[in-house]
């Protein structure tokens, strides 16, 4: 198992729940305790969940009922599963995020702008740029550059990883931490999980010199002209949209480097009615779109 499937990047998140193995799909699952109840449900990790056989997914969901109330997670765009028959099964099941990916194949200086390149060259000029593989990323430095982030947008919840959380994440065989160095000083850097034929774009960080100088463009474009050897697709990830227009800084910068855009689905599904029915009762929960409904706002 590579990357999001490799057992240790679920148990990145055992500050919030416990690993859930699914045996005949071979994924991965987060039990959750459902706040003030003695009941659990499921989430897939953060960001997206994966397993080897999508044919057997609904069957080792299914096997859940008396352990879980509700199950919900997100499908990458590039995972191969049948649509109709997960719509048949889940009740939650739509287009979810728009998700930015890149065709290594192809040649950078057709789907990736003049403007854009220059940039990353100027942003190059200035920085030096480098990477590690796991094992031997430097966790304390990925853990100082993440940190910035987590002060500067006041970063919570699942989005902000602990520091053991991160250490689990760098042992994940094949990964990536591209950064950049500014008179000595470390001012950017991202981690990338290789798995299978693609790069997922797992989390990037700046320091406010590092976005003085442009630094994200260097280390994309160093990592691109890396990647592009060692696999097929790079996974930029989804952003944020509202009525088809892109709303945040952080997709307008993954939509340059892009030469695909593909929907991710969002799915969830009620195992157990009379309990999920007793939990919105109790909790006096309204009628919402946002699933599970006793969890509503919970990542907004």
């Amino acid at each position: 198992m590579e990357g999001y499937l490799h057992p240790l990047y679920s148990k990145s998140f055992s500050d919030i729940g416990t690993p859930l193995y699914l045996p005949k799909s071979k994924g991965w699952l987060i039990k959750r305790e459902i706040p003030g109840t003695e009941y659990y449900d499921a989430m897939g990790p953060y960001p997206l969940f994966f397993c080897e056989n999508w044919e057997y997914l609904i069957e080792d969901i299914s096997s859940l009922e008396n352990d879980l109330v509700a199950v919900s997670f997100v499908i990458g765009p590039l995972q191969l599963f049948s649509k109709n028959i997960f719509q048949e099964y889940f009740e939650v099941c739509y287009e979810y995020r728009n998700h930015y990916i890149l065709d290594t194949t192809l040649p950078f200086e057709k789907v990736i702008s003049p403007g854009r390149r220059k940039t990353a060259q100027r942003a190059l000029n200035k920085v030096e740029a480098d990477y590690q593989i796991a094992p031997n990323i430097c966790l304390d430095d990925w853990c100082h550059l993440y940190d910035n982030i987590i002060s500067k947008y006041k970063v919570s919840g699942i989005r902000a990883f602990s520091k053991e959380s991160f250490r689990k994440q760098i042992a994940i065989p094949k990964t990536h931490f591209f950064y950049v160095m500014y008179q000595s000083e470390l001012v950017g850097g991202a981690l990338f999980f290789l798995q299978n034929d693609t790069s997922y774009y797992h989390l990037s960080a700046l320091t406010e010199k590092g976005y003085d100088l442009q630094a994200g463009y260097a280390v994309m474009w160093t990592a691109i002209n890396v990647l592009s050897k060692k696999i097929r697709w790079i996974e930029l990830q989804g952003g944020s949209s509202q009525n088809g227009k892109i709303i945040d800084g952080l997709s307008e910068f993954k939509i340059g480097w892009a030469n695909l855009e593909k929907k991710s689905f969002f799915c969830g599904k009620i195992i157990n009615y009379p309990v999920y029915s007793e939990i919105l009762k109790i909790k006096k929960i309204p009628i919402t779109q946002w699933f599970p409904a006793y969890r509503v706002g919970e990542f907004s």
